[in-house]
Formats: structure tokens, sequence, C-alpha cells
């Protein structure tokens, strides 16, 4: 399953340079991400850029991901951008690898 960076983005009517500039990524980047994985000039997220794109969009990684169709809606962004910071040991805000 591809990811669904792009069907967010679409679904909110934000453009590439609109979440460029909202997550501190190059739209050239942003583009690669959301091509499809064999298609020329694919790329994937280092998991510092999941975080900072699923903290933007409010959902967890794993669902940004497509590896989960279930999008917890029960929980806040900020408690989701705290369970995301916990399960894969990245800060919310600035994608710095927590200290243990």
């Amino acid at each position: 399953m591809e990811n669904r960076i792009k069907e967010l983005r679409k679904e909110r009517g934000i453009t590439l340079k609109e979440l460029s500039g909202s997550v501190g990524l190059a739209i050239s980047t942003l583009s690669g991400y959301e091509k499809k994985e064999n298609e020329k000039g694919s790329r994937k997220p280092k998991i510092e850029n999941w975080h900072k794109l699923a903290d933007f969009f409010g959902v967890t990684v794993e669902y940004l991901q497509g590896q989960r169709n279930d999008n917890c809606k029960h929980h806040s962004k900020e408690e989701l951008q705290y369970f995301n910071a916990l399960k894969y040991g990245y800060c919310p805000y600035c994608g710095h690898k927590l200290c243990k």
C-alpha cells in the first residue's frame, strides 16, 4: 500500500508549497514522497520526516505510511505527537532523537 501523504494533503486543500513551508521540507522532497514506489523520482521519508508529516496531519506514522487503515480519532494532535515520540524516540516538534 502506498503512503497517504498526497491523499491527506489533497483532502485538506493544501498545496505542496504550503506543506513545505509548514513542515520545513523542500517541495521536491515532498513531491518525491508522494510518488508511487516504482515511479521515477520517488523517495522514502526518513523517520524524522515521517514524524513531521504525521504531526502536521494529526495522524499516526503507521496510518500515514499506509500500514494501518484505522487512524485513531480519539486523541488530539498533541497526544498523537506524544505517542509517536514515545514509540519512535524522536521529538515531535523538531525531529531530533530523544535521549533515553
